[in-house]
């Protein structure tokens, strides 16, 4: 079983059907079962989604004191994630997110005060310790900055999302930029496409893997060593619904099937497929295939193609 170390975000989200993008005034409508409440963000969806394939987790979160705070208490505390590795903060992240039949969303995202923290480095390296963690999955986000520098002294693999990030000399991601052994982002705000994001990042960071996820199009795999790079097909068994949290997913499945079988395009192969099935499914599922139900999967649908485009 890999045991994984999460830090990153959780958020009570709202997430609401509309029938098209733009979305016309209403003063008011009644839309049975168009509102799904539940907890998302970038660190939930890593954690529970790595835990439904089997890896043991650590999760490094902050909960609001507020009411919203409680929801994110109960659903950590129903998956034992509950404890030491918590900390509070004054309000609970939150997120709105509107979509339409097709699949296109549009979403928002408030904080609160969570950027302006700091996660204890001490209890991070602690939890690391203690678990025995042989990967980190670290988000980009303000609070962890501190933890990048625990995980790599400790010789921990770091995995991280930029997700809509455009420039590799971003001052502000500068850290897990330098520090990430598995580098992910969209190709959404790429100005020149992933081959020239790939080319950048190998030749400021020397990253190992990148992983940009291309939404229709599928993902690109990148592989410092060998100098290649390629293209997996997109693959939706249930065909598409709420693609919201797609990317995080996509990361969460790649950093799971890698550890395990130590080849990054046959994990990216999986990790597509994983994506896929996600956004097939209702606002209010997460991620429920277990190693064995992806495997499964595989054998019933097939792994996307793959090609390489170097």
């Amino acid at each position: 079983m890999t045991a994984v170390a999460v830090a990153g975000v959780v958020n009570v989200r709202l997430a609401h059907a509309v029938e098209a993008f733009p979305v016309p005034f209403a003063s008011g409508q009644h839309r049975p079962n168009g509102l799904s409440v539940r907890l998302s963000g970038t660190g939930w969806t890593g954690a529970t989604t790595l835990r439904a394939l089997g890896a043991s987790v650590t999760f490094a979160t902050y909960v609001g004191s507020d009411p919203l705070g409680i929801l994110a208490m109960h659903g950590l505390r129903e998956r034992g994630w509950y404890g030491p590795a918590t900390q509070v903060c004054a309000e609970q992240p939150r997120s709105l997110v509107l979509y339409d039949r097709d699949g296109t969303r549009a979403g928002t995202t408030d904080l609160r005060s969570l950027p302006a923290l700091r996660y204890p480095p001490e209890l991070f390296g602690a939890l690391l310790d203690e678990a025995g963690c042989e990967v980190a999955l670290v988000n980009s986000t303000a609070f962890t900055r501190s933890l990048v520098e625990v995980a790599a002294g400790r010789g921990v693999p770091i995995a991280t999302d930029l997700h809509l990030n455009t420039d590799v000399d971003n001052p502000h991601k500068r850290d897990w930029f330098s520090a990430a052994t598995i580098l992910a982002c969209s190709h959404e705000r790429l100005p020149d496409g992933p081959l020239a994001w790939v080319d950048g990042l190998w030749r400021r960071f020397a990253t190992p893997v990148a992983l940009v996820g291309c939404g229709s199009g599928g993902a690109v795999v990148a592989v410092r060593h060998d100098r290649s790079v390629w293209q997996v097909d997109a693959a939706t068994p249930r065909g598409v619904r709420y693609t919201n949290g797609a990317g995080d997913t996509l990361l969460a499945v790649f950093v799971h099937r890698y550890h395990e079988i130590g080849d990054p395009v046959l994990a990216a192969r999986y990790a597509v497929l994983g994506a896929g099935w996600k956004v097939g499914g209702h606002p209010d599922e997460e991620f429920g295939l277990s190693a064995a139900g992806l495997a499964a999967l595989a054998d019933t649908h097939g792994l996307p193609a793959v090609h390489r485009l170097r």
